[in-house]
C-alpha cells in the first residue's frame, strides 16, 4: 500500500500533535498555588474589583455600596511562541523519530509558561504599581479611617527588609481566599499548527523545511497586595517567619476592620528549600516541638532568584 506525500505529512502532523500533548502532560504547574486563573476574551482585562478588599459589616441603615475602582489594574495579553523546523529530507529519509522528543519538549515548555510568567513577576513587585497607586510590595500602602476611603490615612506594609544582605529573597502568601495574590490571565491555551505546503509558505519553499509552531496568549498580573509578603535581606528562621505571619495577620482594611489574613504558602528559591522544609515540615527544631509544622506549604521556584 502506497501513501501520497500529503498522507504521510498528515500522519506525521497527527503524531507530532500527540507528542505535543504528551509534553504538556509531563508538567504539573505550580502557579495555581499563588495565582487565580481568569479566562480572557479580549486584548486587555481591567480588574475593577481590586479597589476594595470585600468584608462583611453590620447592616445599619442603608447598604454601603462599595465602588469598584480600576486604578490602573489592567492586564494586557501577550503572545508567546516556539517553533520547530524539520528538514524535508529527513522526512523523506524516515528520520522523523529524531524530532519527536523536540516536539514533546515544545509541549513541556508551553505547559511551563504560566509558571515562568507568574513566579518571575514577583521580582517586579517592588517596581510595579498595584491598585492603590503604590508598588505591589511596598512600605506605604494607604489604609483609610473610613470604609468609604475617606478620613485619616495610615500606612501598612507587605515587605520585610533585614540587615543580612546575602540572604535570598522569599515570599509568604495567603491563598485561602477566592481571590489569590496574583492573576494568571489566560487568553488562548497553547496550540500547535503546521506549515508544510510550499505553495503557501515561503519558508518551506525557500529553505526546504517543514514547520511546527506553538502559540499561546496570556499574561500575569498582581491581585491583592494584602495576601502577599516579600522578605529580603533576612535570614530564614522560625522566629523571623513567625514575625512575618503575625504582621500579615494584623493587616486591616479601610474602616479599621481586620482582614483575617491566613498565611499558608511560602515560596522559596532552591537555595532555601532545605531550611524551609526543616522549618515548615520537620517534627522538631533544635530539639523542641516544631509549632510551625504544617503551617505553610513550601513551594520552590528558581524563577524568583535575584
Amino acid at each position: 500500500m502506497s501513501f501520497k506525500k500529503s498522507d504521510v505529512l498528515n500522519i506525521l502532523d497527527a503524531q507530532f500533535r500527540k507528542e505535543f500533548l504528551t509534553g504538556i502532560g509531563l508538567i504539573k504547574p505550580q502557579y495555581q498555588e499563588i495565582a487565580m486563573t481568569v479566562s480572557s476574551n479580549t486584548k486587555v482585562n481591567t480588574y475593577g474589583f481590586l479597589g476594595q478588599f470585600p468584608k462583611m459589616r453590620e447592616w445599619v441603615g442603608e447598604r454601603q455600596i462599595q465602588k469598584m475602582q480600576a486604578q490602573g489594574m489592567s492586564i494586557e495579553n501577550k503572545t508567546y511562541e516556539s517553533t520547530v523546523s524539520v528538514p524535508r529530507t529527513d522526512i523523506e529519509d524516515d528520520q522523523v523519530g529524531l524530532f519527536r522528543p523536540m516536539v514533546q519538549q515544545a509541549g513541556q515548555s508551553a505547559a511551563e509558561l504560566p509558571d515562568d510568567l507568574v513566579f518571575s513577576l514577583l521580582k517586579e513587585g517592588k517596581s510595579t504599581l498595584c491598585y492603590d497607586g503604590q508598588n505591589f510590595f511596598d512600605t506605604e500602602h494607604p489604609v483609610y479611617e473610613n470604609v468609604d476611603g475617606t478620613g485619616t490615612v495610615k500606612q501598612q506594609k507587605n515587605i520585610t527588609t533585614g540587615s543580612t544582605a546575602s540572604a535570598p529573597v522569599f515570599y509568604v502568601f495567603d491563598t485561602t481566599n477566592g481571590i489569590k495574590p496574583l492573576i494568571w490571565q489566560e487568553r488562548t491555551k497553547p496550540e500547535i499548527e503546521a506549515k508544510f505546503d510550499p505553495s503557501k509558505s515561503d519558508k518551506v519553499f525557500m529553505e526546504d523545511v517543514y514547520l511546527w509552531g506553538v502559540r499561546a496568549r496570556g499574561a500575569a498580573g498582581f491581585g491583592f497586595w494584602q495576601l502577599a509578603h516579600r522578605v529580603e535581606q533576612t535570614e530564614m528562621t522560625a522566629e523571623n517567619l513567625m514575625k512575618v505571619i503575625a504582621e500579615m495577620q494584623s493587616l486591616k482594611g479601610d474602616g479599621g476592620k481586620l482582614l483575617n489574613i491566613r498565611p499558608n504558602v511560602i515560596v522559596v528559591p532552591p537555595s532555601l528549600e532545605f531550611i524551609a522544609r526543616q522549618i515548615c515540615e520537620g517534627e522538631l527544631i533544635n530539639g523542641t516541638t516544631n509549632i510551625l509544622k504544617g503551617r505553610l506549604k513550601v513551594v520552590v521556584s528558581s524563577q524568583i532568584i535575584e
